[in-house]
């Protein structure tokens, strides 16, 4: 695969995951809260995010380190997942973070690299999650906040779905764009 089709699988996949978030977010509810409140905490699901993200920092990390340290740049990845795994607390809110951030630099440059239509709201789109990101890694007990926000106050239930469903049309048909043109 070369970097077009991934850009173009990888809008897919965000787009359809996009979906099923603001599907998840749009039957938030009471009843619902005890089961979803504890996500935020979830280290064994997270730890696998953590590696992931970390993993896809190592190309963008060779750069920048020094020539004696390259060799050491994926056992630091596997390292630092289970120290995160084993002292860090809301380390899923810290990974859903991390990876919003990733998501939106990857999206944003590529946008650009390949001309991506309506690349203004795209990006625009892409920085609000990415800010969102920055939030939920900086002070990650806001999502286990948000989580019961969107329980609580159907303004903000209908905020949250109607960005993810956007945003999750706008990733799908990019893609689709993306596909045919390619």
């Amino acid at each position: 695969m070369n970097a077009y089709q991934i850009y173009t699988t990888a809008l897919i996949a965000c787009g359809l995951a996009s979906l099923v978030v603001a599907l998840w977010a749009g039957q938030m509810n009471l009843k619902r809260l005890p089961k979803w409140e504890s996500l935020p905490r979830n280290r064994n699901i997270a730890v696998i995010l953590v590696f992931l993200c970390l993993l896809w920092c190592v190309p963008q990390a060779r750069p920048i380190v020094w020539e004696w340290m390259l060799p050491w740049l994926y056992p630091l990845a596997i390292t630092f997942s289970i120290l995160g795994y084993l002292f860090l607390d809301y380390l899923f809110s810290r990974a859903i973070g991390g990876f919003f951030i990733l998501l939106t630099y990857y999206f944003v440059h590529e946008a650009f690299t390949f001309h991506t239509p309506a690349m203004a709201l795209f990006a625009i789109m892409c920085w609000a999650l990415g800010i969102l990101g920055l939030f939920f890694s900086g002070k990650p007990h806001l999502f286990r906040d948000f989580i019961r926000k969107l329980a609580k106050s159907p303004r903000i239930r209908y905020t949250a779905t109607a960005y993810f469903a956007a945003y999750g049309v706008l990733c799908l048909t990019l893609g689709i764009v993306h596909a045919f043109r390619g």
